[in-house]
């Protein structure tokens, strides 16, 4: 370069890089009553609000003597005197997996009021029971629905079952009794739902802000993934949501999640979910109903 070009050359006007401060988009608010985002999520609470879900929690503790009627896991259901009891496609009873008395629950939209839904799969099968090809096949599992006066004359004698309730395969190695709590859910990190809607505007949050991108991350899956046992609201999963492979299941919704405790295990440390579409759930109608546990 020549002295003049060194004397007259033009300045550069671009002001300097100023480095992004981002230790106070960590600080924890209350964006609502019990309700903390980390400050660079606070503004997206209208959106999260919006995309709130109402669930009912379920609360599972071990007991052994449990009557027919009653809400539980792993545990012998109210059937018709004269019901065919479920069997798997190799002729096998199956394990009777869970029973919600429906008048014993919270009112939920869409779940009937009354009326005992039963989960059912086979006990003798090393995947329990799910068809990866085909997941709403009930060659393998069962969900059954009875509407209160079906039950008036009911089953008593299930010593049929004594191999199936002794296998040691099944994910149930004690009978549970239920206790019912309705919560909302603003998000449920992993479910397409969230994915598709709320989801998406967090993550490109975090992404402005890669110094603290994992932070932000998580923050939401360790406040709001949405584990344990519960009918409707976000779905939890080890691995990811099945519903996101194929357009047939986009709009199905979570009937019931059965999670991983001390005497409840889907394989390692899994989760079982059924889901079912919300025009079906308004009809009573079980037989489509979509079948997935995941495991870490």
């Amino acid at each position: 370069m020549g002295l003049f070009d060194f004397l007259f050359k033009k300045k550069d006007t671009q002001p300097p890089t100023v480095p992004v401060v981002t230790d106070n988009l960590l600080d924890i608010i209350e964006v609502s009553s019990g309700i903390t985002l980390p400050r660079a999520f606070a503004a997206k609470w209208p959106l999260i609000e919006k995309n709130k879900m109402t669930a009912i929690h379920i609360t599972a503790t071990p007991k052994e003597e449990l009557a027919l009627e009653e809400s539980k896991f792993g545990h012998y259901p109210c059937m018709p005197l004269n019901f065919d009891y479920p069997k798997d496609a190799e002729g096998r009873y199956m394990y009777p997996l869970a029973q919600i008395n429906c008048k014993e629950m919270p009112s939920l939209s869409g779940y009937p009021d009354s009326g005992y839904l039963q989960f059912y799969i086979s006990g003798f099968d090393d995947v329990y029971g799910i068809d990866f090809d085909n997941p709403q096949s009930q060659k393998n599992f069962r969900i059954l629905y009875f509407e209160e006066a079906e039950v008036e004359k009911y089953k008593a004698d299930f010593s049929f079952l004594d191999e199936v309730m002794a296998n040691d395969m099944v994910p149930i190695s004690a009978p549970h009794s239920l206790v019912f709590l309705i919560k909302e859910e603003y998000l449920g990190v992993g479910d397409i739902r969230y994915e598709n809607t709320v989801g998406k505007e967090l993550d490109a949050i975090a992404m402005d802000y890669p110094d603290i991108e994992d932070e932000l991350q998580e923050f939401l899956y360790d406040n709001h993934t949405t584990n344990g046992h519960k009918l409707g609201g976000y779905a939890y999963f080890t691995q990811s949501d099945p519903r996101m492979d194929s357009e047939k299941f986009e709009d199905y919704i979570l009937l019931f999640q059965l999670d991983s405790d001390d005497k409840i295990m889907w394989g390692d440390v899994g989760v079982a979910n059924f889901f079912i579409h919300p025009d079906d759930l308004a009809k009573k109608d079980f037989s489509k109903v979509m079948y997935n546990w995941d495991c870490s």
